[in-house]
């Protein structure tokens, strides 16, 4: 902040900038300039911070203000240009600046609180299914992490990458609505059974529609289950029509599933999940992310070779 407000202190003198009162046009121009200067510096501060410790695209705090807190910045502009003319009047004249710009943080503070508190509230909802189906709450974790993997591969934008996380997260949060009977059954599923289970998408398409920090996951949730070759459900979409995301969450979804054990069977083995997901390839998942998640798990079991002689070491 120090640096921020020196550099834009010397950019107000440079440009011509003069005390207020201000009474021309330029003054309130090159005021305004000054702002959204300091506020893309400090900006670039914190995104260089998160970018170094996260690893997260430098642009994407820019992007989120841009797209979430537009009114926010805007308004914090509008007092500080206010806040510099009454300071001219007097120091306690300030006090009653120090109101809107309290609601405002407050403001920040709240909308960000809200977000954060949606997405914990389902991330637990999903942890407590660990209580009816282990393997379901402890599934989507992994698919998380996997999917993330293959976004990053394709090299999509951090916050596609952040919505595909998040959706993956949540992608079977509509089996809370899955009798345990059915959820939990050991033998085949009966055609009405099935009717059953086809419902989760939607139904966890649904319980999210309504929150603004999962709209952009609700194709993902929904679609997940389609295929390429339009064998799928909610919709029977193939190809393309199926979004990106839906299409990555898939794949790392059917490959955890090939890996772990089931009530019905058991999980197969490294090489057996690889025949199975080159029989689904082109079939019921897109080729080219299969592709990509073999590759990836090509690299893993390389690294975990050259880590073996050393951890004997």
């Amino acid at each position: 902040m120090t640096l921020v407000v020196f550099i834009g202190a010397m950019l107000f003198k440079t440009i011509g900038g003069t005390q207020p009162p201000w009474s021309k046009a330029q003054d309130f121009f090159i005021a305004l300039l000054t702002f959204i200067s300091c506020n893309l510096l400090n900006t670039a501060f914190v995104s260089a911070a998160i970018s170094l410790s996260t690893g997260r695209n430098f642009y994407y705090p820019f992007k989120f203000d841009l797209q979430y807190l537009p009114i926010q910045v805007l308004s914090l502009g509008v007092l500080t240009l206010l806040s510099a003319t009454v300071y001219t009047f007097s120091v306690w004249h300030m006090a009653l600046v120090m109101v809107p710009m309290g609601l405002l943080h407050y403001s920040l503070w709240g909308y960000t609180r809200l977000r954060r508190s949606a997405v914990e509230a389902f991330e637990k909802l999903m942890s407590a299914l660990r209580f009816r189906d282990e393997y379901t709450a402890t599934h989507s974790e992994r698919v998380a992490r996997l999917a993330v993997k293959i976004a990053r591969k394709l090299g999509l934008p951090e916050e596609t990458i952040e919505r595909i996380q998040a959706a993956a997260r949540i992608h079977d949060i509509g089996k809370v609505a899955i009798p345990d009977k059915v959820l939990l059954k050991e033998e085949g599923l009966s055609d009405q059974d099935w009717e059953l289970i086809k419902q989760h998408p939607l139904i966890g398409a649904d319980l999210i529609s309504g929150l603004e920090v999962y709209k952009d996951c609700v194709d993902i949730v929904k679609y997940e289950h389609e295929r390429w070759n339009g064998s799928g459900y909610p919709e029977g979409l193939k190809g393309e029509q199926i979004p990106l995301g839906a299409r990555i969450v898939a794949v790392a979804d059917v490959y955890d599933a090939l890996r772990s054990d089931r009530p019905y069977r058991r999980a197969m083995t490294l090489e057996e999940a690889i025949d199975e997901l080159k029989r689904m390839r082109g079939k019921e998942l897109d080729p080219k992310l299969v592709d990509i998640l073999l590759e990836i798990l090509e690299e893993e079991k390389k690294e975990e070779r050259e880590e073996a002689p050393a951890s004997k070491t």
